[in-house]
């Protein structure tokens, strides 16, 4: 009988073991899972941001091209008007 007691508290103490390692694992998946759904959270919302930031250069990058077309044409027509007063205050 001394070793039937023996081999049932071992049973006992080996189910008691890996029920207390399956919840220790189970919380810490639990962190773990919580923790990984925050984070991809705030993934999602950093790519968002990333795309309209990406959008907001594109955008600016046209405007500066314009403003530096827009530019040289003016640069242009103020030397075309310069060269004019001068050929028209030579004397002849």
């Amino acid at each position: 009988m001394a070793g039937r007691d023996s081999e049932v508290s071992s049973t006992e103490s080996s189910t008691s073991f890996n029920s207390t390692n399956y919840n220790t694992l189970l919380h810490a998946f639990q962190e773990t899972h919580e923790e990984a759904n925050k984070l991809a959270l705030s993934n999602s919302r950093l790519k968002g941001m990333n795309n309209w930031l990406e959008n907001r250069i594109n955008q600016l990058e046209d405007e500066l091209l314009k403003a530096k077309h827009d530019f040289e044409n003016l640069e242009k027509q103020l030397n075309s008007a310069h060269s004019s007063k001068l050929n028209s205050s030579k004397p002849v």
